[in-house]
């Protein structure tokens, strides 16, 4: 009895790395210009097949795992071309968050439409400092 229950127990959990679903655990830290790789998120986006890939913004939302993001503000601005059919610039600012240094992030993001979904290109990030903790602009620098 005991024997079977071990064995159960050891196939439990088991399963190939071709069975589990994609995940993706959002952005790389960025390089000290403010420049994130994007290339695993495109690896990433060529494993799925989600509604999200279809619009700029909501692919933006994917990228930031803005789900798991904590900010008493978040604005997300997207710019197209007038006809929309170039590249698509998305905007993501995360202000008030709970860090004693850092008062915001803002991401600049360029995707450009492939077929009827949308390929990330560029990542920038930039940061804002709290009062007396660094600049009050959103650069790359570091804060105190």
């Amino acid at each position: 009895m005991c024997a079977a229950f071990l064995a159960a127990l050891s196939l439990t959990g088991c399963g190939s790395a071709a069975e589990q679903e994609p995940a993706w655990s959002g952005p790389p830290q960025p390089g000290p210009d403010g420049v994130v790789a994007v290339d695993g998120f495109a690896t990433y986006r060529q494993s799925v097949d989600e509604d999200w890939e279809r619009s700029a913004a909501m692919a933006a939302a994917e990228f930031l795992r803005l789900d798991e993001r904590t900010a008493q503000r978040t604005s997300i601005v997207a710019e197209a071309p007038a006809e929309g059919a170039g590249p698509q610039t998305v905007v993501v600012t995360l202000d008030g968050l709970p860090d004693d240094s850092v008062r915001a992030e803002r991401w600049t993001l360029t995707f450009v439409p492939e077929g009827e979904t949308y390929g990330l290109t560029e990542a920038v990030w930039t940061q804002r400092c709290q009062p007396g903790r660094g600049h009050q602009g959103f650069s790359a620098e570091k804060c105190v």
